[in-house]
Formats: structure tokens, sequence, C-alpha cells
């Protein structure tokens, strides 16, 4: 009976080894196939890397034990307090990410700092639109309402930093019960859409249009960024001699921002235009604006790049609507067009094929597509980047929970994405490091790790619109901030 049993026994054992050994190759054979599973790290990096995991393990046990204080389960608004307190949040702060791929030029400067500094000026008024809505101008004309100067507000206040909370609440999205409004789409995009609006004539004001962009380019090197592409409609500017500047100029003057930026900036490589127009139009509208897309490509080949369509796409005009005047673009520009930001399937997120048809550089979001497999496959095969927006896509009212965001399934398949995100001033975030914390303690499994993050920065790259010599310079800079970066890790100043 002993020998019998010890049969049993010595059976039982060899199958429980032979199903954890191919339990184990399963799940080797899974994370070495997800996004970055397959990136060799030096033996620094290494060392760096079980620090960050360290942190990593402990947040998430942390989260399993309080779920209702883990960041990445819970919307943005009331996650950001724990974000900012976490150990891993810091390491990606003090990382070099790369490019800053899919931003709204408008919508990418922090909030508190436009308040702070662009609305002290002694001509800067406020005043209600005709539907309304509190705007910021210069001139007087849109007025529907008594017009208040804002540095007499301010100084007439009682209260300053109240009277400065109450400006910021009109341009940022900032609310402390998010879920009130997450049943209706609606709202949040015309509160979005309307934060736009109040700032449409401040920055159309020169002055203020230069100092906010150059602000801009600080907030990106303040958040380990070398390089940018921004949506931006390049709309005329006025000054205070009634001149109005073109298109063309505007381009010249933002242009003139970043090269200056850059002298003082060696390590910084650039900013470069998408030009984006609302999703809405008439046929010969869109003529128009791919006519003044062409002149301005072909006027500064390597500043203006491309072309996008705006806004949001289930209200807005199917790509498929003018596809006979998007056709006619020249062969040296790309397009790099906003689709699948939805929750329909079969609806609006058929822009992804008529984004793929278009041969589209990038994508912005995709939010749809695992939804469809015959896209999916066509887009992994042609090698087109996905823009994933994680917090965007939450703040604006697609998914509550980011862990289950879509695009936990492209980063399985190593898909070629790059995280990017938005709008980060009018919700209170900055640069990249909130979307990358989102996504590799959200979007990504829990053993990924600096893999996965070093992969991210390097996608941002690989899909950027470069020169060979831009190309050249940026592989050098990001190689050498990245070796910095492991260096501040492992020093116990860090």
């Amino acid at each position: 009976m002993g020998l019998q049993w010890g049969f049993i026994n010595t059976i039982n054992n060899f199958w429980i080894t032979a199903y954890e050994t191919l339990r184990e190759r399963i799940m080797d054979t899974e994370r070495k196939a997800s996004l970055g599973g397959n990136m060799w790290l030096t033996s620094d990096e290494e060392k760096a890397n079980s620090i960050l995991m360290n942190a990593k393990r402990a947040e998430i046990a942390e989260g399993l034990k309080n779920p209702e204080k883990y960041p990445p389960a819970m919307h943005f608004f009331q996650g950001k307090q724990f974000v900012r307190q976490s150990e891993v949040f810091r390491f990606i702060q003090k990382m070099p990410k790369g490019a800053f791929l899919h931003g709204h030029n408008t919508g990418m400067v922090s909030s508190r700092w436009i308040v702070g500094n662009l609305t002290t000026t002694s001509n800067l008024y406020t005043c209600r639109d005709v539907r309304g809505l509190l705007i910021f101008t210069y001139d007087q004309s849109r007025c529907h309402s008594e017009v208040q100067n804002v540095c007499t507000e301010r100084i007439n206040a009682e209260d300053r930093d109240k009277y400065e909370r109450q400006l910021e609440r009109h341009i940022n999205m900032h609310c402390s019960r998010p879920e009130a409004l997450l049943r209706n789409r609606t709202k949040i995009w015309e509160r979005f859409e309307n934060i736009f609006t109040t700032v449409d004539r401040l920055y159309k004001y020169r002055p203020t249009y230069c100092a906010y962009h150059k602000r801009l380019l600080e907030e990106l090197c303040e958040d380990n960024i070398i390089y940018a592409e921004v949506r931006a409609s390049l709309s005329p500017l006025y000054d205070d001699n009634n001149r109005t500047y073109s298109t063309l100029e505007v381009a010249n003057e933002l242009e003139r921002i970043v090269e200056e930026f850059k002298a003082k900036h060696h390590d910084f490589v650039g900013l470069k235009v998408i030009y984006a127009k609302r999703n809405r139009a008439s046929e010969e509208e869109m003529a128009r604006r791919i006519t003044t897309f062409k002149q301005l490509h072909h006027a500064k080949p390597n500043f203006v790049i491309g072309f996008d369509l705006i806004g949001q796409e289930d209200t807005g005009d199917r790509i498929k609507k003018h596809v006979n005047e998007l056709s006619n673009f020249p062969s040296t520009a790309n397009y790099f067009f906003h689709a699948g930001e939805t929750n329909w399937n079969g609806v609006s997120d058929w822009n992804m094929m008529d984004a793929i048809l278009l041969n589209t550089k990038r994508i912005g979001h995709a939010f749809a597509l695992p939804k469809h497999p015959q896209l999916w496959a066509t887009i992994k095969r042609r090698n087109i980047a996905i823009e994933v927006n994680p917090i965007s896509n939450q703040v604006l009212g697609f998914v509550w929970d980011l862990r289950n965001h879509p695009a936990s399934f492209l980063i399985a398949e190593n898909f070629p994405i790059v995280i990017s995100a938005d709008d980060p001033g009018t919700w209170g975030a900055k640069g990249l490091s909130y979307d990358f914390y989102y996504a590799f303690m959200a979007l990504a499994p829990a053993e990924a790790d600096l893999r996965f993050l070093k992969q991210l920065a390097l996608n941002s790259i690989e899909y950027a619109v470069l020169t060979p010599d831009e190309r050249r310079k940026i592989n050098r800079v990001f190689q050498r901030k990245w070796q910095e970066f492991i260096a501040n890790v492992l020093n116990p100043k860090y």
C-alpha cells in the first residue's frame, strides 16, 4: 500500500510540476509578446527596474487592500491627489519621455498658469457672449453683456485667490463629482468645447499668443519631453494696432517662438504643426481648408507637416463625406486623423476605415479599434501608430475605470502605440507624466516594467515626423538623457 501511495504521489508531483511549468511558459510568452516585452536592459537598467517594480508592487498591494484609494481605478479628478504621492509617479516624472505627439495647442498649458500670468494686463476684459458664455477679450465687439476689466476686478476682490479660482473654473474641466456627468456625454463635450470659446479671443491677441506658446514649450521641457507635434488651427491674430495677422504670418510667428526656444534649450529638438480644423464643413469650405494647408505646407514643409479634423466624432461630419476634397493632398504631407474616438460600434467609428484608406500617418484615439478585427489587423500590418490618450478618454466620458480601457488590448498585442495627453491643461495635468502613469498602472499588466515605459518613449520617437538630421539628434539626446536618468535612479540622493 505504501508503494502504491508513493507512486501516486510521484505521479501527482510530476503532474503539478508539469502544470506549473506550462503555466509559467504561457505567462512568459504573453509577457514577451506585449509592448516592450522583448526589450533587453543593461545591468544598471535592471537595478533601476527593480526599484521601480518594488514601488509598483507595493502600490498594487495597497490597491488590493484599499481599492477606494487606488488611483488607477479612480477618476483622474478624484485620484490626482493620490497620484502625486506615488513613488511610481515620481519615477515617471523624472524619466525622459521622448515626444508629445497628440496635443491641441490651446488646451496644453496649465489653466492655473494661464489665470496667474495671462489675465494680468490692464486691457483684458470679461463679458458674456450671445449664448451667455463668459469670454476673455481685448476688444468688446463680441460682448452681449456688461464688460468687466479683469485687473480692476482682481484688485477689488475681497479674496484674490478665490477670484482667480473662479476664473479658472471657466477654463478647466475639473469637478468634484465627475460621476454626475458621466451619463451625459453631450454635457461633458459642451463644457469642454465652451472652454475653447472662453479663451478664443484671449489667445488670438498676438502678445498673449506668444506668451502662451513660450509657456507651452517650457511645460514640455519641465516634463522631460524633447519634441512635440501639436494640432493647431493657426487662426488669424490681432494686436493693439488693429493689425490682423494672416494664417501664414501666424505660422511664421509660432516657428519663430520655437526657434528662439531651441536656441536657449539645446536639447529640445523642436515643435511641428498638424493643421487642424473642425470636423463640420461644407464641401466648399473643406476645399478651402485643403488649399490653405497646401499653401502653408508649401511655404513650411518641415513645420506644417500634416492635416487633421477635430471635434466630437459622433456629432461631426464623417471623413467619408469629404473624401473628394481630402484625396487631393500633397505627397510630402501626412494625415493624422482623429478616428474611433467613440463608444459606438458601426457608426462614427468607421472613420478609422476612411483614415486608413486615406493613408493616415497615425490615428488619434482609435478608442473603438478592438471592435474591428479587420481594421486592427491592417493597422498593425501597415505599422500605423495609435495615439492613445488615457485621461482624455476618461474625462470626456468614454471610460470610467482606466483598467477597462481598450488600449489594454493594443498593449497586449504589441500594437504600434504612443501615449499622449490631448488637452492636459484643461483638466489639471501637465505634459505626459500623468498619462504615462495611468498607462503603466492601469492599462498595462501588473508585471509590465521599465521595458514598457522605455518602449513607449522610443515609440514616440519612432512615429514622429523627423528629418534624418532631426532623428539623429533626438536619438542622441534621448540616449544621453536616459543614461543620466538611470544613473540618478541608482544614486541614493534620487
